[in-house]
């Protein structure tokens, strides 16, 4: 079974693109280079989910994921899930509460949070003790999991690195399976991203093994964060596990981080807003040509892979 591709929209204004300032633009363009899906930025202030939905779906396309606005620099404030500061939880948690009801309205399937640090990151561990912190955020998983089971929305856990997200709390797959055991909610998931277990896993190929079926969409980025294949995660080998596990959820791309110029064109700006003056539309690559190149690069790794798994099978041996 081939994979099926959604792209991650948070990551468009890496290249002067913002899915919300520009939504036709940007579904035509997914579209057209072959894209299935969307994972669409979770504002619940300036979206209205019924007519994101119905706009997707004129465009020949659908949701599987909302992703929530969690690191400061997303966000631009602090929305800390597992802060032991009950004001602050909640604060997090409501947030969260609005977008499980955004993800809904959208149809989407599923809805990513994590545990991101604060404005200023707590390096090389956080402030607050760990167990505090792993407490506040069972609390906070247990409470959106529950709205959202009520609605039919599966939540996942996606582990960031030290840099972004808390020390100690949720930096790893194995992190991420002990809270879906310990909480054992049917509709909590992981979403793994290479690009953040290239730095906090010892394997990141045991680590997806090991996850196997809590597995319910993954972030197939680059350790560099540039385009596919010009930095050093094992393409190949991830796909040979999923393949092997019977995945059939999305694979997920980011936008390579095309232009530092466009990045960083407003200090302290949120992702999500209108991208500054100065900033030349010239300066943006034309973006169904990115995305086909993306794509394109992708779908020949799997064919390689399915290639090989055809080839053990046929000789006897395992091709996983």
């Amino acid at each position: 079974m081939s994979f099926k591709y959604t792209l991650v929209c948070d990551t468009l204004p890496w290249a002067g693109y913002n899915v919300l300032e520009m939504p036709d633009e940007v579904l035509q363009a997914a579209k057209a280079a072959g894209y299935e899906g969307v994972d669409l930025p979770g504002d619940p202030t300036r979206m209205d989910g019924k007519e994101w939905r119905d706009r997707v779906a004129a465009a020949g396309l659908v949701v599987p994921e909302i992703l929530g606005a969690w690191g400061y620099y997303h966000a631009g404030e602090e929305r800390l899930l597992a802060s032991p500061d009950e004001a602050i939880r909640k604060h997090a948690v409501d947030y969260a509460l609005a977008t499980v009801d955004l993800a809904v309205d959208v149809g989407a399937q599923y809805m990513e949070l994590c545990a991101a640090q604060p404005a200023v990151p707590q390096l090389p561990f956080p402030l607050e003790p760990i167990p505090a912190l792993r407490k506040a955020f069972c609390q906070s998983i247990a409470e959106i999991c529950e709205r959202a089971g009520e609605k039919g929305l599966t939540i996942l856990l996606e582990p960031l690195n030290c840099y972004e997200g808390l020390p100690g709390v949720l930096t790893t797959l194995y992190e991420a399976m002990n809270y879906c055991d310990e909480l054992g909610f049917d509709n909590l998931g992981i979403q793994p991203d290479i690009y953040h277990m290239n730095i906090e896993e010892g394997s990141i190929l045991d680590a997806v093994r090991a996850a196997g079926p809590r597995i319910k969409h993954f972030h197939l980025n680059e350790t560099n964060h540039g385009f596919h294949g010009t930095g050093h995660g094992d393409y190949q080998g991830v796909m040979r596990i999923l393949k092997a596990i019977g995945y059939d959820g999305y694979i997920a791309t980011y936008l390579p981080q095309i232009s530092q110029q466009i990045l960083h064109s407003a200090p302290g700006t949120p992702m999500y807003a209108t991208r500054s003056k100065g900033v030349a539309d010239v300066a943006r690559p034309e973006l169904t040509a990115v995305l086909e190149q993306m794509l394109a690069f992708l779908k020949s790794v799997e064919r390689a892979v399915e290639t090989s798994r055809d080839f053990y099978e046929v000789a006897g041996f395992r091709g996983d």
